[in-house]
């Protein structure tokens, strides 16, 4: 009971941080937040929307605070879109056409997906350096989101010229699980993308579900599920931009870009299960956690997020 007391404490107390960088870095968020508003009009209720059914539905089973999240979030902006600026301008500057199917397609948008899953990367390893333990599925799930919106952000700043009649996928009348799934009509058939947050938390959580398998299997073929997501969205968004590069069609011979919602939907209910019944079974065996979790009303998911740290811990035992 002490021991869980203390880590709960210590959880919850607050890092102390020089003024002047809180002041700057919140300065360096309302900035880019009100430059996209103005910039990227409607599309950035799109993203927000997005994040709010994630964090929502990850709430329970995620071990992920607010400071970490706006952290990864800024880093998606900066480190992934960065990245991506940076690749632009030495292709450019080598003479490559940018216009090209092979560069705006088979170049462009693998690297985009892959410079996305830095910032995913950079917080897990900064969380297994502090906890010792891999985050579980739900983190990979809510930090890939947040990357992927960031990027999503700076990246639809520079947008000139482009619409899109309709959103895609999975909705209760006008209401989309998937608001920045935008399609276009080609020869009478969807054609169009999942959205930069969707496709990095699909990455995210197949990344997710291999360390959890890895545990139970101590297979090295789980790896192979990650790989195969990332290729397929990858490839998804080659032949997007393709299509826009040359009018190449070849995005409708592997759906249009309709499976892959329902690819996010299936992998999103699995890992909502895994860590929730994890929770659950820990919290079974631990009378003095339910307790805590009963007394402490006024931090009651930080604390719930804390439980979902030793969940982990023994589970990863």
């Amino acid at each position: 009971m002490d021991k869980i007391k203390s880590i709960i404490n210590k959880s919850l107390k607050l890092r102390r941080l020089p003024q002047w960088f809180i002041w700057i870095w919140a300065a360096c968020l309302i900035f880019l937040l009100i430059y996209f508003i103005i910039k990227g009009k409607n599309y950035f209720w799109l993203e927000i929307w997005f994040l709010i059914e994630i964090l929502i539905l990850s709430i329970f089973t995620r071990t992920i605070g607010w400071k970490r999240l706006l952290s990864v979030f800024l880093q998606g902006i900066v480190i992934s879109g960065g990245l991506t600026f940076l690749l632009y301008k030495l292709m450019s500057i080598a003479g490559a056409n940018m216009g090209s199917a092979f560069i705006n397609g088979w170049v462009i948008g693998p690297a985009e997906e892959l410079f996305k899953l830095m910032p995913l990367a950079l917080a897990v390893y900064l969380l297994y350096k502090k906890r010792k333990i891999i985050p579980n599925a739900s983190d990979f799930l809510i930090i890939s989101v947040m990357a992927g919106s960031g990027f999503s952000i700076i990246e639809k700043t520079f947008w000139e010229g482009i619409s899109f009649p309709f959103t895609y996928g999975p909705h209760i009348g006008r209401l989309y699980f998937f608001p920045d799934a935008l399609g276009i009509m080609v020869d009478g058939r969807v054609f169009g993308y999942i959205g930069h947050a969707a496709a990095t938390g699909l990455v995210g959580m197949a990344f997710g579900l291999a360390f959890y398998i890895r545990k139970k299997v101590k297979k090295e073929w789980v790896w192979i599920i990650p790989a195969l997501v990332y290729i397929w969205v990858s490839i998804e968004h080659a032949l997007l931009n393709s299509y826009y590069a040359d009018g190449s069609k070849a995005l409708l011979k592997i759906g249009g870009g309709l499976i892959t919602p329902w690819i996010f939907i299936i992998f999103l209910i699995a890992v909502l299960a895994i860590d929730g019944v994890n929770l659950i079974v820990w919290l079974r065996k631990r009378y003095e956690g339910r307790k805590l979790l009963k007394d402490k009303k006024t931090f009651f998911f930080k604390t719930l997020h804390v439980f979902n740290i030793l969940a982990s811990r023994e589970k990863a035992k």
